[in-house]
Order: structure tokens, then C-alpha cells, then sequence
């Protein structure tokens, strides 16, 4: 609905803030679409196909929303410098529906922004992170697009009023372009496997610290992260003597230990050395 309010606005008062305003609602439709299509998938689960989940379903929906940033960032500006170069007054029925529906759903965007920051919170997805981020881009742009238009009719006998349009969609064209940088960082970031920061490495060797009576040999500590995932794989070694059923035990504490540390990991205890399991792997 705001998509269509946007466009009819646009095409009974064209000017250069209501076609920001149109691009960058089209936009949010097509990510928040995209979001709604990732989530019934992730929904569904992973299937036999992919054993370890598809978690970076997410990354990759949040990638392709951040260059859709990118390709509308460049049509405002270049029809902003053109605004610049050719400079009219605004006015005419969109300017009225286009100052109504940004305070509808201007309130709509705060109370959606505000539920998908409270979800990222608690799922730690980066979806719904991006998710927040867009509606807050939504709302900043409800607010401005409302200031730039009053101020456009407000002060419409002054000469250089003209230029406000399009200072105004430039500055809405900025504030798509920053949203974009940091959703493509974060996404590129959890799409890259790397180890663990330090803090998290001293955890886990502080609960194999406290658990140095259940194991005879500490090869050593492999860790990955992956997205939200984590992923650590403890070798150790115990005395042939051992019974099987205290080696499970001693490896079942050990494991518990370190997961109370990480909300979303994987732990394996593995025997023997790594380089014996990478080839046993191979």
C-alpha cells in the first residue's frame, strides 16, 4: 500500500524528493519481501540436502537487499544533481497525499522498527538486524520527506526554496547509501569462516581448565565461526586403560562446559591428535 501511495504521489507531483521516496519504498517492499521469503524457508528447515542448516540464507538475502541500496542510491543522486542543475517549486495533490501518508507510515515503520530490533536481539539473526536497520531508514525517511516538503511549501516565496527538493533527496540518497555499507559489511563478515576472538578462545580453555581431571592429554582447541554458528572441536587424549563409559562421561562434562559459553555452537570432542583426524577426515 505505501508502495502504490508513493507512485501515485510521484506521478501528481513530480519532483526530485518524490522520487526518492518512491525508489526507497520500492526498495523496502523488495527487501522486505525478500526477508519474508528467507524466514518460511528457514522456517521449513534445512532438509536432507544440507546437513549443517542454512543459516547463510540470511547473509545472502542481506547482500542482494544492500546492492538493491546501492543501484537506488545512484538513480537519487543522478536525478538529484539534475533537480540541482534544473531547479522547480513542488506542489499540487502529491504534495498533500505524500504529507499524509508519511505520517501513517512513519508511525507504522517506528513500531515495526522497534519489533525487529527487539527480535534481532533476541535471535541473533542478522536478517532481522538488517530488518531493523531498514525500518529505521524507513522512519528517518518518513520524518525528513515530511520536513523537506513542509519547508518546500512553507517557504515557496522565497527564491532559493527551489533547491530544497533536491538538497532533500540527496540527503535521503545518503542515508540509503550508509545503511547499505554497513548491511554489506556485517553480511560479508558472518558469510566469512574465521576463528573465535580471544575473549571466547580464553573461555573455552578456562572450562578446560576446570575440567583438567577429565582428560589425561589436551592435543588442542579448533575453532570456526560461521554466520551466527559457532563451531569447536576439542582433541584430547586419555590413557588406554580408561573404560569406554568414563571416557563418554568425562567427554559429555567437558562438552556441557563449553557450550554454556555460546548460545548457538556446535561442540565436538574429538580423540587423538588433530592432525590424526583431519586424516581420517581425508
Amino acid at each position: 500500500v505505501d508502495t502504490l501511495i508513493t507512485l501515485g504521489a510521484l506521478l501528481a507531483a513530480q519532483s526530485a524528493v518524490r522520487l526518492a521516496d518512491f525508489l526507497k519504498t520500492a526498495l523496502e517492499f523488495v527487501a522486505v519481501l525478500m526477508a519474508w521469503l528467507a524466514m518460511r524457508r528457514l522456517a521449513r528447515g534445512a532438509g536432507d540436502a544440507y546437513d549443517y542448516g542454512i543459516g547463510k540464507l540470511e547473509n545472502l538475502s542481506s547482500l542482494i537487499v544492500a546492492a538493491l541500496m546501492a543501484l537506488v542510491f545512484l538513480v537519487i543522486s543522478v536525478n538529484a544533481v539534475r533537480g540541482l542543475m534544473s531547479p522547480s517549486h513542488v506542489g499540487g495533490i502529491g504534495v498533500a497525499i505524500s504529507l499524509a501518508a508519511q505520517v501513517v507510515f512513519g508511525s507504522i515503520n517506528a513500531w515495526l522498527w522497534r519489533r525487529s530490533r527487539l527480535a534481532a536481539q533476541a535471535e541473533e539473526s542478522p536478517l532481522m538486524a538488517s530488518q531493523a536497520k531498514l525500518f529505521f531508514t524507513k522512519l528517518f525517511g518518513n520524518v525528513f520527506i515530511f520536513l523537506s516538503l513542509s519547508l518546500s511549501l512553507a517557504l515557496a516565496d522565497q527564491a532559493w526554496s527551489v533547491y530544497i527538493d533536491p538538497i532533500a533527496s540527496l540527503v535521503i540518497a545518503g542515508s540509503i547509501l550508509v545503511s547499505a555499507i554497513g548491511v554489506f559489511s556485517s553480511s560479508v563478515y558472518d558469510l566469512l569462516d574465521g576463528t573465535l576472538e580471544e575473549k571466547d578462545k580464553l573461555d573455552i580453555m578456562r572450562e578446560l581448565v576446570l575440567h583438567f581431571e577429565r582428560y589425561d592429554v589436551l592435543h588442542g582447541v579448533r575453532t570456526r565461526r560461521a554466520g551466527t554458528r559457532v563451531f569447536i572441536d576439542i582433541h584430547v587424549g586419555y590413557a588406554a586403560e580408561r573404560r569406554i563409559g568414563d571416557v563418554e562421561r568425562d567427554i559429555a562434562a567437558i562438552r556441557v562446559g563449553v557450550m554454556r559459553h555460546f548460545k548457538n555452537a556446535s561442540v565436538t570432542v574429538v580423540l587423538g591428535p588433530q592432525q590424526r583426524a583431519a586424516s581420517v577426515a581425508a
